[in-house]
């Protein structure tokens, strides 16, 4: 970045909010509204939910483990130096994100409550729109062509 670029787009992603109080929002609503409106899922089998919160936990870990190796900062309002494309960024460009929507879900089978379903859905939403299209453009603008090849390569999601 240039002098002038410096003013007019600061070294971070500039996102909406910062996920993980997303994530810790979204689980105290789920729980609140599972308490007032109890609204459950009765076919889905309680043994999963551990399983799927599990899943999302080891793919936590591993996305935070494969940034931190690759110098690459992870709160989403410090400056990045690194893409990283190993690990589970070898298959999802936004692992850790991934990693927050299983969980809702597996929170969501683990209690059988319907609201931790739509509350994943609206994070995603809210992910994609508010951080994710933010970091990318951090991203392009930072990385160029370096950045364009990895987001052509692996898909946003799974």
């Amino acid at each position: 970045m240039n002098g002038t670029d410096d003013a007019k787009h600061p070294d971070h992603a500039g996102v909406a909010f910062r996920p993980p109080v997303m994530l810790l929002a979204c689980l105290g609503l789920g729980f609140l509204l599972r308490w007032l409106v109890p609204l459950s899922v009765p076919t889905v089998s309680r043994m999963i939910g551990p399983v799927v919160v599990a899943m999302a936990l080891a793919i936590f870990i591993w996305a935070v483990s494969t940034m931190l190796r690759g110098r690459a900062s992870i709160p989403t309002n410090t400056p990045t130096d690194a893409i990283v494309s190993s690990g589970p960024f070898r298959f999802s460009r936004n692992p850790i994100y991934l990693s927050m929507i299983l969980f809702q879900i597996g929170v969501g089978v683990w209690t059988k409550s319907v609201w931790f379903f739509a509350l994943a859905a609206l994070s995603s939403a809210l992910l994609t729109v508010g951080v994710i299209v933010r970091e990318e453009r951090y991203l392009e603008r930072k990385f160029g062509d370096e950045y364009l090849s990895y987001k052509s390569r692996v898909r946003r999601w799974i």
